[in-house]
């Protein structure tokens, strides 16, 4: 759906396809999609989609980068959730990864059993895996700002390719689309076409009066039970557990 059928969509709807003489003017209309656009794509999870971005080692040899140490990200980067170096080998020269360092640590960090004299050796490993984690880390400290689409490197500057796991916002085109966008957008209008009828105090022809409060509440629930909806949709794929 374009910009311009979601515009006729939201006067057919403020107006009763065409039975009330009053509609909110196009700059106003664009000016509320906008605006909602930014809020769906920073609160909805179907209005970005994971995608990964390639950073050569070329950028971080930049003036830029070293005066900075920041990176400009495409204005399509709504949030970067990771940020890695691309290693590929292991650092204990084996071809194959079934024998990688991370399994010979899992295995005797997870494997090892909970009795007798393996206590003491479980806390041997696990000093072991605190050291060994230097050697194998490849995740990057990083800071982004998604007003500026500037992605800061925080920690240490990569030594080979970086690789960035970004949320990219969909096509407006897209977005218009979906369905609790447009109930969000036409609920949205109505409120502020209530708003604006009832600053000039407008009446219908024939003294008819408009009930601008029954208007401004049925749209204004509209609106809270598409972010009802959207909060319960956006539940985490994770647990998170802490111990002290």
């Amino acid at each position: 759906m374009s910009e311009y059928e979601l515009i006729q969509d939201i006067n057919n709807e403020i107006t009763y396809s065409g039975m009330l003489p009053y509609s909110l003017p196009e700059g106003e209309l664009k000016r509320i999609i906008e605006n909602d656009s930014r809020y769906f794509y920073d609160n909805w999870r179907h209005a970005v989609e994971p995608r990964y971005l390639l950073l050569p080692t070329d950028i971080f040899k930049t003036e830029h980068f070293k005066l900075h140490r920041t990176i400009q990200l495409p204005d399509c980067v709504q949030f970067v959730t990771d940020l890695k170096e691309a290693k590929g080998a292991s650092i204990f020269a084996t071809i194959d990864r079934d024998f990688s360092e991370q399994k010979f640590i899992g295995s005797e960090v997870y494997l090892t059993p909970f009795i007798g004299e393996s206590i003491m050796y479980r806390t041997v490993i696990f000093s072991f895996l605190d050291l060994t984690r230097g050697l194998i880390l490849d995740t990057i400290a990083y800071d982004y700002n998604r007003n500026t689409n500037s992605l800061g490197i925080v920690g240490r500057t990569p030594k080979v390719n970086a690789v960035a796991k970004i949320l990219k916002k969909i096509d407006k085109d897209d977005l218009f689309e979906d369905e609790l966008f447009q109930r969000y957008v036409r609920a949205h209008a109505k409120v502020r076409l209530a708003h604006m009828l009832q600053t000039f105090n407008y009446q219908l022809p024939g003294g008819v009066t408009i009930n601008y409060q029954n208007m401004v509440t049925t749209a204004e629930k509209e609106m809270d039970e598409v972010k009802a909806m959207m909060k319960g949709e956006n539940t985490p794929d994770w647990m998170y557990l802490y111990r002290q």
